[in-house]
């Protein structure tokens, strides 16, 4: 995903995509991590379509394959 600079400063940045999903995981939209590739760090993303979303996610929408 391409960020612009302008962009880039706006968000905000996390130094690991754990530290980036654990934000998200909390919100109450879904949020998505991304590495911006400007600032080598992550930031966050209601862009969805298309991508794969974190596993906390696919249970909050009960997506997520159950064990037998």
């Amino acid at each position: 995903m391409k960020t612009s600079p302008c962009i880039c400063n706006r968000k905000k940045r996390f130094a690991s995509r754990e530290a980036a999903e654990g934000l998200a995981a909390r919100a109450d939209i879904t949020l998505r991590a991304y590495k911006c590739e400007l600032c080598k760090q992550y930031h966050l993303t209601s862009r969805t379509k298309g991508m794969k979303l974190p596993d906390f996610e696919l249970e909050r929408r009960g997506k997520l394959g159950k064990a037998s």
